[in-house]
């Protein structure tokens, strides 16, 4: 059974996060939580904070278990920095927050992600620099991929040949060997029908890893076996590209491991500030659509997302999509002008996409269904994530757009567009004034933020 070599053999490891399929709807709650909470002294961020973690979480969770998801989150997703004994959010927080693109958050974690790095512990990391670790995870296996299949065409690997033959092999994170190697020595282990150590305790950071790239929509998984998802050709060009290091720690770490605590901090500082900030609004990490809807599992739904999508419209005057809401407000726009075409099909002209115009409060002009007299404003509101959502998640809408809701009434829509990885639902809540008056939906003003239930509207038959 074939396990990485004894001297060659380095454990790469990292904080795990309590990763589930409604981890992406906790980190979409807390990121809007965070970013309201804003610039505070670090103790009481840190209380702030461990409230969230509480109430975002079904089960009740002891104070230790609370502190350590707290570090977990904040060290290993790049969620917040500190100066000068401050916390504040971090961009790709704020990004995530702005745009509530889950698999953008997770490719800027990828894109980033680094051994060392500041989500360990200062002992763990100054053990890596003294043993020369320099690597890079995601941009190492989208190579490998990129070279299996130029030769090879189609090319899946499983969690345990990436553990052993790269994630804890020095040959690969100390000594820079390729991925070209890399991937020999997987396909020869194939060939002579190697059995891999897949003992869990061993491959796990190497699983954990390859399903954060899942997450990102850099990779798919079917049977525990990893592709490349050729749609993102933008992210992984991007991230292929991307040859940033950051190796500040090598600077205060000395040869024998050995540091000054001081200059550690100094250090640690710019490294959750370069982790939080840098590279993050990169638009080739942005999710198109066509790339997150899974066409093998949903065809139906596909089929007729991609049909939306495609429709070429006068009134776009052959503009390209530019905005990460767009693709969500061209879904709803193509649905409208439908609903509106089954009763009144001389009146499909009316339904008009305004985004472009500043500050209407609104992005999409229709019409009522019942009688096509009265005129529907419709603001559209797009999260794009992994899965169905196992909870509402909240978004926020600015100032001029409530005051528009308020005054608008029944007139007033505000349409939930959520994309994700099992199709398009859109969620429909007329009226969110009077909804916030009568307790089915909470508005918080933060921009504001709006809490809703299903209560709050209905789904629409997309």
């Amino acid at each position: 059974m074939y396990k990485t070599p004894t001297e060659h053999f380095l454990r790469l490891h990292f904080e795990r996060s309590r990763f589930s399929r409604t981890f992406e709807d906790t980190l979409l709650i807390l990121a809007s939580r965070i970013v309201n909470i804003g610039m505070v002294a670090k103790e009481e961020f840190d209380t702030l904070l461990d409230r969230v973690i509480r109430e975002t979480n079904t089960k009740s969770l002891k104070p230790k278990t609370v502190a350590n998801r707290r570090t977990e989150m904040i060290r290993l997703f790049g969620l917040v920095k500190y100066a000068d004994g401050l916390s504040m959010p971090g961009e790709r927080l704020a990004v995530l927050t702005q745009t509530q693109d889950i698999p953008h958050f997770f490719k800027s974690f990828c894109k980033r992600f680094q051994f060392p790095g500041g989500f360990l512990k200062a002992d763990k990391v100054s053990e890596m620099v003294a043993a020369g670790v320099k690597f890079k995870p995601a941009r190492y296996i989208l190579r490998m991929f990129k070279i299996a299949q130029s030769r090879h065409g189609e090319f899946a690997v499983s969690a345990a040949e990436v553990a052993h033959f790269i994630f804890n092999d020095k040959r690969v994170t100390v000594q820079q060997e390729g991925p070209d190697m890399a991937l020999d020595k997987i396909l020869e282990a194939r060939k002579n029908g190697e059995k891999i150590d897949k003992t869990s305790d061993i491959i796990r950071y190497a699983r954990d890893f390859l399903n954060y790239m899942v997450e990102a929509n850099l990779l798919s998984e079917y049977k525990k076996m990893y592709a490349l998802n050729e749609r993102e050709a933008n992210a992984i060009k991007s991230i292929l590209a991307d040859k940033e290091f950051f190796d500040g720690y090598s600077k205060v770490v000395r040869s024998d491991g050995s540091f000054d605590r001081d200059e550690y901090k100094k250090i640690d500082s710019e490294w959750m500030a370069w982790f939080a900030d840098n590279g993050v609004g990169d638009d080739a990490l942005h999710t198109p659509t066509a790339a997150l809807v899974g066409e093998n599992n949903f065809p139906d739904q596909w089929k007729k997302i991609k049909e939306m999508l495609e429709r070429k419209d006068p009134s776009f005057r052959g503009a390209a999509l530019k905005e990460i809401g767009d693709e969500g407000e061209k879904i709803a726009y193509e649905h409208e002008k439908d609903a509106v075409r089954k009763l009144h099909p001389t009146l499909v002209h009316m339904v008009r996409l305004v985004s472009s115009t500043a500050a209407l409060g609104y992005d999409l002009l229709s019409v009522k269904k019942e009688d096509g007299r009265r005129k529907k404003y419709i603001e559209i509101k797009t999260t794009k994530k992994n899965y169905e959502s196992g909870m509402n998640i909240p978004f926020t809408i600015s100032i001029n757009e409530w005051s528009v809701a308020q005054q608008l009434g029944d007139d007033y829509f505000i349409y939930r567009v959520i994309i994700s990885k099992e199709g398009v639902s859109i969620f429909s809540i007329q009226n969110p004034a009077k909804k916030s008056e009568n307790g089915s939906l909470s508005v918080e003003p933060v921009g504001y933020k709006v809490v809703y239930s299903g209560k709050s509207g209905e789904l629409l038959d997309m």
